[in-house]
């Protein structure tokens, strides 16, 4: 299991679519307005010039630091022209309102705008109330990347949504002091750069990076993201990586993401020192994860979450995590290393709860101390099972279909199998129980 390194770094809804955006070219073309006036801003990296006025796309700003110190206020836009790249970071520190929140947007047409080559985070959003649209975040190679986070996030109440992140050690990183942040319906790929990554004859446990998202902060609505490529080399844990790392964070909503090639789905973990005194003043616990569909070749993990002490009487320094829900997933992990659920170090009900999963891992489908019982209506099939029984589990093929990933076929032991319906939808956006019953896993039959 990794340990996070906290030396790394210093870990110190969509509002506003096509009406918002045909009111900022509407206003492009609109008499120049006076400073007090102004609402939306543009910023074009080949035509820009930043002692231009920045209020139309023919007078637009040309640099991230400009950009960067925009007084907006709330309501107010940030608009970057589709075909530009910049270098550097953009900082958003100001705040929007409830009902007014800061838009970051593109405009024009061709390729998305591209941020890149910063070694802390390419975009900070360090105020509240910010939302973000259609941008590309990062580049996929060792020149240029964002190589800490692409998206930093310190404010609460922030939007990511609709973009494209890739090739940072954190592809979305949120802060401690961040809460309500949702990340809905962006693609994360290749997210595979390591922050920490030292021999082990200097440090045999410190590896650290190679996340989709990093949740430090709480109360996050994570949900509808494609995942990809969350894995890289390791030479602690041969390799490492995830698609949805917690770490300090608590009542994080996890749903509805597809998730391939990642070598972890999600790691859950705090920080405490080895006498037991935390870091992690207000615990890890309350973590939901429902309707996520889990697999790929390359994934050798789909839950890993602790108790507080180890077999050996050690303490755990990175639990104890509580109150963890895994419920209506579906994994398929052929990887001959693959566990599908693990929960160690002392593992209670009060630790975990698992419900209407289907787990398929080829080295072991599931591990809990025996302390552990709360897990009922699952499919487990693969590797070995080292978990006390629970209530109506079913250890059979799940019968998944070969042209679908993770869908069902006909005479699955998944279907009929739950009895509590969780949520309206399922990760295909199906009714949950519209064909009369409830399924296990994350898609009906």
């Amino acid at each position: 299991m990794r340990a996070w390194n906290l030396s790394t770094r210093n870990l110190t809804s969509y509002a506003a679519g096509v009406a918002a955006l045909a009111l900022a070219f509407a206003g492009a073309v609109a008499a120049p307005a006076s400073a007090d006036d102004i609402d939306t801003y543009y910023l074009d990296s080949v035509h820009g010039n930043d002692s231009a006025a920045g209020d139309s796309p023919a007078t637009a700003w040309k640099t991230l630091a400009k950009a960067s110190t925009a007084d907006l206020e709330p309501g107010e836009k940030l608009m970057l022209s589709r075909g530009s790249t910049w270098s550097g970071q953009l900082a958003i520190t100001k705040s929007g309102e409830a009902d007014n929140p800061i838009v970051v947007d593109a405009y024009g047409t061709g390729a998305r705008p591209v941020l890149k080559d910063d070694i802390e985070a390419c975009l900070y959003l360090g105020g509240d109330h910010i939302e973000v649209y259609n941008l590309q975040i990062g580049v996929d190679q060792d020149q240029g990347r964002c190589s800490w986070a692409g998206i930093k996030v310190g404010g609460s109440n922030n939007v990511i949504e609709q973009n494209y992140i890739t090739g940072a050690a954190a592809g979305v990183y949120i802060e401690t002091s961040a809460r309500y942040t949702s990340v809905t319906s962006n693609e994360f790929v290749n997210n595979n750069f390591m922050s920490k990554l030292t021999p082990q004859e200097e440090n045999d446990n410190d590896d650290s990076g190679a996340f989709a998202m990093l949740v430090q902060g709480d109360d996050s609505n994570i949900g509808w993201n494609t995942i990809t490529g969350s894995v890289a080399f390791s030479y602690d844990y041969e390799f490492d990586g995830a698609a949805v790392e917690i770490f300090m964070g608590s009542r994080n909503y996890v749903h509805h993401n597809l998730a391939l090639d990642n070598d972890t789905f999600t790691e859950l973990g705090t920080s405490r020192n080895d006498d037991g005194s935390t870091n992690d003043p207000d615990g890890t616990s309350g973590n939901v994860f429902e309707y996520n569909g889990i697999y790929g070749d390359r994934t050798r993990s789909g839950i890993v979450t602790r108790g507080p002490v180890k077999d050996d009487g050690e303490i755990e320094t990175n639990g104890p995590v509580f109150g963890t829900v895994f419920r209506n997933n579906s994994m398929n992990l052929p990887n001959p290393d693959a566990e599908g659920v693990v929960c160690y170090a002392s593992c209670t009900n009060a630790h975990f709860k698992l419900s209407q999963n289907i787990v398929v891992a080829a080295k072991k489908s599931a591990y809990a101390d025996s302390t552990f019982t709360a897990n009922d209506h699952n499919v487990f099939y693969g590797g070995q099972y080292q978990m006390t029984a629970g209530t109506a589990n079913v250890r059979r093929d799940p019968k998944f279909d070969p042209s679908r990933p993770l869908r069902l076929l006909s005479g699955s032991p998944a279907i009929g199998l739950g009895v509590k319906k969780f949520n309206p939808v399922d990760l295909g956006g199906a009714t949950v129980g519209g064909n009369g019953t409830i399924e296990a896993g994350a898609y009906e039959y």
